[in-house]
């Protein structure tokens, strides 16, 4: 069966003490807003997965042993309408596969990843403004401003979210930092500026940081950007899809 959290306690009882981007995904979610919102919900299936939405956009993660009769419930759950978008562990889809899917990598920062020298030009916390993420960001990614700023300021606010950007050129936002793991996304340098090694020198910097308070960093990828995402230092770590449902 599958159930609405409603309290901390229950989520984290449920995720167990399984820690992955997936399931740090939806802790930081309930850290950051909590159990109050119609647009932010949760829900536990009992020995199986545990599914975080935000505004329709679903994060699921495999926290117990998965057969038959919970992938056909959970398949069900996740068809049923309320969801625009679902993303999950490769291996859990292969449970549940009945949608169309767009397969993605989940790149981890390695040990080749050196700071390089220049890296006083870096921008974080109250030096760098989301006006200004949003500038470089959009040349590479299609974001709704209203939205994506009233969340992104929301959770500055509640210390979920770092924005990084190097000169005025390449930004990356730390999405989370939970459980010894740390998630990036929003990584895009301006198209004119591209080719010149400014993302990897900022992606050097964020990951010396996070390494320092005990972080391993994480990433998504389509597959063609991982000879980009390998020569600045990360490696494969698993599959994942994101299946669009509406």
């Amino acid at each position: 069966m599958i159930r609405a959290v409603t309290d901390s306690a229950a989520l984290y009882r449920a995720l167990g003490d399984e820690r992955s981007v997936y399931t740090e995904k939806i802790r930081s979610l309930a850290d950051a807003y909590g159990f109050g919102y119609d647009f932010c919900r949760f829900w536990a299936q009992d020995g199986g997965a545990v599914i975080g939405s935000y505004y329709g956009e679903a994060t699921a993660a495999d926290c117990g042993h998965i057969g038959k009769a919970r992938s056909a419930e959970l398949a069900a759950f996740l068809g049923c309408g309320q969801f625009s978008v679902v993303l999950m562990p490769y291996s859990l889809y292969e449970k549940t596969g009945s949608y169309g899917a767009e397969k993605l990598l989940l790149m981890r920062a390695g040990n080749g990843i050196k700071k390089t020298d220049d890296i006083y030009k870096v921008r974080t916390g109250t030096a760098v403004s989301i006006g200004e993420i949003y500038e470089i960001a959009k040349s590479g990614f299609d974001i709704d401003f209203n939205k994506w700023y009233t969340d992104t300021s929301y959770m500055l606010r509640h210390g979920t979210v770092r924005l990084y950007a190097l000169g005025s050129s390449a930004c990356a936002v730390r999405m989370f930092a939970s459980g010894g793991i740390s998630y990036l996304s929003y990584i895009c340098t301006v198209p004119e500026e591209r080719g010149k090694g400014l993302a990897g020198r900022l992606l050097a910097h964020i990951c010396t940081e996070e390494s320092a308070c005990g972080n391993e960093v994480f990433l998504f990828c389509a597959g063609e950007l991982e000879g980009f995402y390998r020569k600045c230092g990360f490696e494969p770590a698993g599959e994942a899809v994101q299946i669009p449902l509406r």
